[in-house]
């Protein structure tokens, strides 16, 4: 019993230390608002923005709708056509001979990272943004990049990503989930210790990329965004969070528990190929966390004294998340924060633990 304890107190201790260093870092990550596209055009900024596209005919429509839209107009779009079987690319084709900033790339290899990595090589701008087919940016997203980058020269630039979908008490526990780790990047990156981005909505220079080529992993299917993160880093890159409602994408909620639990797998599959401390630590503390209530939950059916570290392990983590989320709450358009961090703290454990071994016993195939 004693070494359970000793072993609780130890994990609950880091636990507290790594969040509230997170909620640190978003505090001092400022609110950055765009002042006008009026200087934008004269600096002569042309940015890339690289899509990946594989049977995305809908959300290309979107997405080529919302971008004809952008307030900052000083821009190409590469849409990187992955093999579709569907009209993905006779749409683009189409929507390239009316809206002379799109550019359709036959993709020679296969998969995303490939895709991505043949629309970088061929892109004309020395900022490069990449995002999803299904994703929908805000009017003034290419504006608040543009201003932010030029007022801050950044090697790599973390921007905001938050879910859309039908109003279901399933799809808040996603949001939830989402919201933390996309607050948790920005919290990081406050403190001086990027861990996290999301390639939904990433801006690196394109020299920087180049450079970091070859620690990208290409026999991995994702983790293009991390390893690049990683790599960036490592070369003493800068790196900052963009903390501006103008900079946000809407990307679409997962329909399903299936279709969750094969997403979450994929990210968690390319963990064996992190190299920064920071983040394996980060990882390893969220999963010790969640292994330690199911230890205690299975100790406790077998011995009731095991309730007692059991109950103060989940109101500790319930507790430090749910005040990280209210903390974040405002930027992220949260509501009822701490009711649904309690169900989200009932079932993480079991999601973490699961999702963790089985991307670790059976690597996904495919790469959506």
């Amino acid at each position: 019993m004693e070494w359970v304890i000793g072993f609780t107190v130890f994990i609950c201790v880091l636990y507290i230390a790594l969040v509230s260093g997170f909620i640190l870092g978003w505090k001092r990550v400022y609110s950055f608002v765009p002042k006008g596209n009026e200087n934008l055009t004269s600096s002569n900024l042309l940015i890339s923005v690289v899509v990946a596209c594989r049977d995305e005919e809908s959300c290309v429509r979107n997405l080529i709708a919302c971008m004809a839209q952008q307030s900052n107009q000083n821009f190409e779009l590469i849409l990187v056509n992955d093999h579709s079987t569907d009209a993905t690319r006779h749409y683009i084709k189409q929507a390239e001979a009316l809206y002379p900033k799109i550019q359709l790339i036959d993709a020679v290899g296969y998969g995303k990272k490939n895709a991505l990595k043949e629309g970088i090589l061929q892109s004309k701008g020395k900022l490069i943004v990449t995002t999803d087919a299904d994703c929908l940016p805000s009017y003034h997203w290419l504006e608040s990049i543009a201003s932010y980058q030029q007022k801050y020269n950044c090697d790599l630039l973390i921007c905001p990503v938050k879910l859309s979908g039908k109003d279901s008490f399933f799809t808040y526990l996603q949001v939830l989930e989402f919201t933390s780790l996309v607050a948790s990047a920005a919290g990081a990156a406050g403190i001086g210790m990027p861990i996290l981005c999301n390639g939904a909505n990433l801006v690196f220079k394109k020299k920087m990329w180049l450079a970091c080529q070859n620690d990208l992993h290409p026999e991995e299917q994702s983790g293009d965004d991390i390893f690049l993160l990683e790599s960036v880093k490592k070369r003493g890159g800068k790196i900052r969070f963009l903390k501006s409602e103008s900079a946000f994408v809407t990307t679409k909620q997962a329909g399903n528990l299936f279709s969750l639990i094969k997403q979450r797998r994929r990210w968690s599959a390319k963990s064996r190929f992190y190299t920064d401390w920071q983040l394996i630590f980060t990882a390893l503390e969220v999963f010790f966390v969640s292994s330690l209530l199911l230890l205690l939950m299975i100790l406790s059916l077998l011995n009731p004294i095991y309730l007692y570290p059991l109950v103060i392990v989940f109101i500790v983590k319930y507790v430090i998340d749910s005040i990280f989320l209210s903390v974040v709450g405002e930027f992220f358009q949260l509501n009822n924060i701490w009711l649904y961090s309690f169900f989200l703290s009932v079932i993480y454990p079991f999601y973490v633990v699961l999702i963790s071994l089985s991307a670790a016993v059976v690597r996904p195939k495919k790469w959506n």
